[in-house]
């Protein structure tokens, strides 16, 4: 329906109908350049929570510097560096509860370490020794996942879990920009919507696409 009849409420042509009409909410906190914009959240006056997660914070950028220079010296097959993002892992890992379950991607080393996992598990995993992935801490938290949004539906299906057993738990599925591109994404996405499952999916775009930077 073009603007013109939405104003006289004509009748559009009978080859032209709407599909469908829908709002998106969305809140932030800063600006593009970092500024406050409104109130700052309540987290902003607790001074002893916000301390806790800088420490983890710092410890993660620590860690990667670590492991991406035993990488680069061939002491480590992989690593994928989360430079950067240390303040939306360990944002996420801070605002979960014990009892809910992650499902992150390759770079969620920040929100492993805010939930228990520690750093001899961390190297343990990425130097290929399965028992790095028995976590002392968070027991119930998936692996990392490695192929591109493949965890998406594993979320739910946590989530599809929780509201069968009348659990109060909630999947977290923490993904990169890129894998919103897949099906296992949509898919994933549309199944927790018609079901109204408790599952909540973080898209972090930072930028890049494995090493390949978005400018590139």
């Amino acid at each position: 329906m073009s603007d013109a009849d939405e104003a006289t409420g004509a009748e559009p042509d009978a080859a032209e109908r709407i599909a469908a009409r829908f709002a998106i909410r969305w809140r932030r906190c800063l600006d593009p350049d970092g500024r406050l914009v409104g109130a700052a959240p309540p987290i902003a006056a607790d001074r002893e929570r916000l301390v806790a997660i800088h420490r983890v914070m710092t410890l993660t950028r620590q860690f990667d510097a670590r492991a991406v220079s035993l990488q680069r010296t061939g002491q480590l097959g992989t690593f994928p560096s989360s430079l950067g993002q240390e303040g939306t892992t360990v944002g996420v890992g801070a605002a979960m509860r014990p009892e809910d379950v992650l499902f992150g991607t390759y770079r969620e080393q920040g929100t492993m370490l805010w939930r228990g996992v520690t750093l001899v598990e961390l190297f343990q995993m990425w130097s290929g020794d399965e028992r790095g992935l028995d976590y002392a801490g968070p027991r119930a938290d998936f692996p990392p996942a490695v192929p591109i949004a493949s965890q998406a539906p594993h979320a739910v299906g946590a989530a599809y879990a929780f509201r069968l057993r009348a659990e109060r738990r909630v999947a977290v599925c923490i993904l990169g920009d890129g894998a919103t591109s897949k099906g296992d994404f949509y898919e994933a996405m549309n199944a927790a919507g018609v079901w109204r499952l408790p599952v909540v999916f973080v898209i972090a775009n930072n930028g890049w696409a494995i090493s390949v930077p978005r400018a590139a």
